[in-house]
């Protein structure tokens, strides 16, 4: 297929090419659309693909580009079929830089039919009508409006389980309190019981008391059990609930770096990535500074953090790490065959068995839950995982390189990477096309690159 196949206007395209060079057309030749190609070159411009040809096939893009051109081609003005009246997109922004966002979402404001998105992108869920949330617990909520709105309901619907668990927890001690005072009351009786049978009453009468008030207290007792069970059950239900909705926590390790403490050093550095050049650059980072590499899909982001990593060599200047360094990038974390105790062996030879088993426990990996493939688990498992043992060393690196880290998160991952992140007393690179995730990280230096 290719990118006039995706756009369904390979035979108008034709059909105008033969008029153009004054040949005849298949159709009539009142019907020749004269503009088709420059919009399409304008829409393909749009969503950041510039400077393709029509004829190229689909498949010798990147994956990125391959969705920029499907959106391209989804919202091409006017169709040369009906617009669709229904729209299924999966996190379409995921490997969408800012100004394809920015495009597709001017574009699904402007669709008139019904849109149905799965997303963890806030920037575009803002703009959504309704959000059907699909809780952790297997419950759906669902509230209108945008992001803002839900965010709202959200933390209203958490504090009022929270203060209702707190209820419950009172409600619960009070029924326990009970339940051992008629106990002693029984016990009191008991022994009062016990005392007048070896006095001067008679056998008989003593008897038909005792009968009578054993039924009694056992039925109290009874009765205060099943109230006990129901409160037990209902302080347990809003239990789990709340814990669905408190997010995870992802602790970054503690580190010492002096403000004054150079950490990098880029002199004239230069890197190629394909035909692509980058470069040559020049910057320094001093200290816990937080610098934001920016720039569109294509612009060598990725290829500049390998360079600082020392995965690859720079073609001209130097690169001067003073300090060792972290990267977290797009897979999510651990990745690798075999199970999480395995894949986090493999990754960190210097780490003890021990060691990791009981890092991982702490990350919430306990028993057989740190057995499990690495596969198997959510992008953020694998991200906590992986955070948790960059914790685990003695020294942890002062410098932590993010290649857009929440790419294949969910919300609950992103928030609780963003509330990590926040209190990362170390030094910064970000690249990252969510403008939602680094505002909430504080304040960054930006460097943009462009292509070349």
């Amino acid at each position: 297929m290719t990118l006039s196949d995706l756009f369904e206007a390979t035979e108008a395209l034709a059909d105008l090419r033969r008029a153009q060079r004054g040949e005849a057309t298949y159709g009539p030749f009142e019907a020749v659309d004269w503009g088709l190609e420059d919009r399409i070159r304008a829409q393909l411009d749009r969503f950041g693909l510039p400077d393709l040809a029509l004829d190229r096939s689909v498949g010798t893009l990147s994956g990125g580009q391959q969705l920029r051109a499907a959106l391209a081609a989804l919202f091409f003005d006017p169709p040369v079929s009906a617009p669709p009246e229904i729209l299924l997109l999966d996190e379409p922004t995921n490997a969408l830089d800012l100004d394809a966002r920015e495009a597709l979402i001017s574009a699904l404001t402007q669709h008139k039919g019904l849109i149905l998105i799965a997303s963890h992108d806030r920037a575009l869920l803002e703009h959504m009508d309704r959000i059907v949330a699909l809780e952790p617990d297997g419950s759906v909520s669902v509230t209108g409006g945008g992001w803002s709105a839900y965010s709202q309901a959200r933390e209203a619907e958490l504090t009022r389980l929270t203060q209702a668990l707190g209820r419950a927890e009172r409600d619960l001690k009070q029924q326990k309190s009970h339940a051992h005072e008629a106990q002693v009351r029984q016990d009191r009786r008991a022994r009062q019981g016990k005392r007048l049978r070896d006095g001067s009453q008679s056998k008989m009468l003593l008897d038909k008391a005792k009968e009578g008030a054993e039924r009694s207290s056992c039925g109290r007792l009874r009765a205060e059990e099943r109230r006990a069970s129901g409160l037990v059950e209902r302080r347990d239900a809003m239990l789990q609930r709340v814990e669905a909705m408190t997010p995870v926590r992802m602790g970054f390790p503690a580190v010492n770096l002096p403000a004054s403490k150079v950490v990098l050093e880029l002199d004239e550095a230069c890197f190629v990535a394909g035909a692509h050049r980058i470069g040559p650059l020049s910057f320094s980072i001093t200290g816990p500074e937080r610098v934001w590499l920016k720039g569109p899909n294509g612009s060598g982001k990725s290829t500049l953090l390998r360079g600082i990593s020392g995965e690859i060599a720079p073609v001209a200047g130097q690169v001067l790490r003073q300090t060792e360094l972290m990267r977290l990038d797009q897979s999510g974390g651990l990745q690798g065959a075999g199970t999480l105790l395995e894949v986090a062996q493999d990754e960190h030879p210097e780490l003890t068995s021990a060691d990791i088993r009981a890092t991982l426990a702490r990350a919430g990996f306990r028993g057989d839950a740190a057995e499990k493939p690495a596969n198997a688990l959510s992008g953020g498992e694998r991200l906590r995982a992986a955070i948790a043992l960059m914790g685990a060393r003695d020294d942890p690196a002062p410098l932590l390189l993010l290649d857009e880290p929440s790419n294949h998160l969910d919300l609950d991952a992103i928030e609780a990477l963003e509330a990590g992140l926040s209190t990362w007393g170390g030094a910064m690179i970000l690249v990252s096309h969510d403008p939602s995730f680094v505002q909430n990280l504080g304040s960054f230096r930006e460097i943009a690159l462009d292509i070349a």
